[in-house]
């Protein structure tokens, strides 16, 4: 009944000059029904009689817009689930490895310190959460990947030739061949303590972004979080009310998710576009969850 309603008054916002008849037609409701609604809304102060030459017309009245514009923010802020199973084990992880940093003569990853390889620290984090498959999806410098864990059966990777032009969520598309279930997403530049894996692999959310306090980098991508999802996201600090924290670059993420990300992906013009805002406009429909470290140490 209280769908009827809204959509009475919502096609009489949109078309003033309509009778009982007509308003019937569009609404594909019965005119007795319609009429009874009219008389409730001429009651309650939503709508306004008005008698012309051509008969009795309605109009909204600001009572009337004002549930219009709750019933609309309501529709925004209503998330699809989309699981049954809240908790699945993670066993795969992406790391995109495919950028490259000016000042460096060879991939992020390869970098030393002390006496380990960067993408050597963040593999044995990996394998301490019990996640035993990795793909990675090199660019930049690709030979340092190939030659590295050329013998590694457990690692899978993945060139991209277009890494120069091409944003991050075209990288991770690439990987889609090997990618079969449920996997945490990582961006190669991060050091990160073990315990930001390991909540994000605990978290009951299947789908979510880790986040943490702002850095002051001058590089955040800010996160606004409403009703427990993911709302907001973006690196300009004037588009927020608020600001609940900063996505670092640690992700898990749904297969089941992935697929509608590579969906929404298929037709996109844009080359330079970055999986994170892929993943929210996937998000304004489904929850995308969030794991908040509030002290959490970490780096580029």
């Amino acid at each position: 009944m209280l769908e009827d309603r809204l959509e009475v008054l919502k096609t009489l916002n949109e078309n003033f000059n309509i009778n009982q008849r007509e308003l019937s037609k569009r609404t594909n409701m019965s005119l007795g029904k319609v009429n009874s609604i009219l008389k409730e809304f001429t009651i309650d102060g939503l709508i306004d009689r008005i008698n012309t030459n051509k008969g009795i017309l309605y109009k909204v009245t600001e009572n009337g817009m004002k549930v219009l514009e709750k019933s609309l923010a309501n529709a925004k802020n209503t998330r699809l689930k989309l699981h049954e199973e809240e908790k699945k084990i993670i066993k795969q992880a992406v790391i995109l490895a495919a950028g490259r940093v000016e000042s460096f003569g060879k991939p992020t990853g390869m970098l030393g310190i002390e006496d380990f390889k960067l993408i050597d620290r963040t593999m044995n984090i990996l394998k301490e959460n019990g996640i035993t498959k990795v793909v990675i999806v090199t660019g930049y410098e690709s030979s340092y990947y190939e030659e590295y864990f050329k013998n590694s059966k457990n690692v899978k990777l993945v060139k991209s030739d277009k890494y120069k032009w091409t944003g991050t969520m075209h990288s991770l598309s690439l990987a889609k061949k090997y990618i079969t279930d449920d996997f945490l997403l990582i961006e190669n530049d991060l050091i990160f303590e073990s315990r930001a894996i390991r909540e994000l692999c605990e978290s009951n959310e299947r789908d979510c972004v880790l986040i943490t306090n702002e850095s002051g980098s001058g590089d955040e991508a800010f996160v606004e979080i409403r009703d427990n999802h993911l709302y907001k996201m973006s690196k300009d600090i004037h588009q927020f009310n608020r600001i609940d924290g900063e996505m670092i670059g640690l992700t898990k993420i749904s297969y089941k998710l992935y697929k509608m990300m590579l969906e929404e992906f298929k037709d996109n013009v844009n080359p330079y576009l970055n999986y994170e805002y892929v993943l929210l406009d996937v998000g304004r429909n489904y929850n995308i969850g969030f794991v908040k470290i509030d002290d959490l140490a970490w780096g580029i």
